[in-house]
């Protein structure tokens, strides 16, 4: 599996919002990067700030996503076998996995289903109380952090629905070549 660890350190995705002002960008395992034009992070209301940042990351994990599947195809090959009545379960369950993770200094709230959707609340006042670099901190904070509680609990379902004591899930696993969806 080293190898395929190292083809996935290598992707690196970005994606600005539609007037250029915010840049976000994903890379390797999940590092994250958020930059901000100065005028714009003080000229936008604090609603609309939260709804810019909501949509580049929805944007943002859909091109991870993307990558990152064609890098673990392009490695293990395709999926094998029609999925079972578990493997579905498992889907489902991994698709509505719903999590929550707050900032240190606790500015920013994420939320994110699946990392598929994500919901961005900012405390009133932060761009008064926060310089755009202590924000962009703040909500890679936050993200980091929901992104670490989904891969635990996705872990968790893996486990109980898979027993990982073996290591892998079954559909990675050399005799077994079949996807979880």
């Amino acid at each position: 599996m080293g190898e395929l660890a190292g083809l996935l350190e290598r992707i690196d995705v970005s994606a600005t919002s539609p007037d250029g002002a915010i840049r976000a960008t994903v890379s390797g395992r999940l590092r994250l990067t958020l930059d901000i034009r100065s005028r714009d992070y003080t000229s936008c209301s604090e609603t609309d700030l939260a709804h810019r940042i909501e949509r580049l990351a929805t944007t943002l994990w859909i091109r991870y996503h993307r990558e990152y599947a064609e890098v673990e195809e392009a490695f293990l090959g395709p999926p094998g076998a029609d999925p079972t009545p578990e493997d579905r379960r498992f889907g489902q369950e991994a698709a509505d996995l719903t999590v929550t993770a707050t900032s240190p200094g606790g500015w920013v709230t994420v939320t994110s289903r699946a990392l598929a959707t994500w919901t961005v609340r900012l405390e009133p006042g932060i761009q008064r109380e926060l310089s755009v670099d202590r924000f962009a901190a703040e909500a890679i904070a936050a993200a980091t952090g929901a992104i670490g509680a989904y891969r635990a609990g996705r872990m968790r379902l893996l486990d109980r629905y898979y027993d990982l004591s073996n290591g892998l899930p079954p559909w990675r696993r050399a005799d077994s070549p079949r996807e979880p969806w």
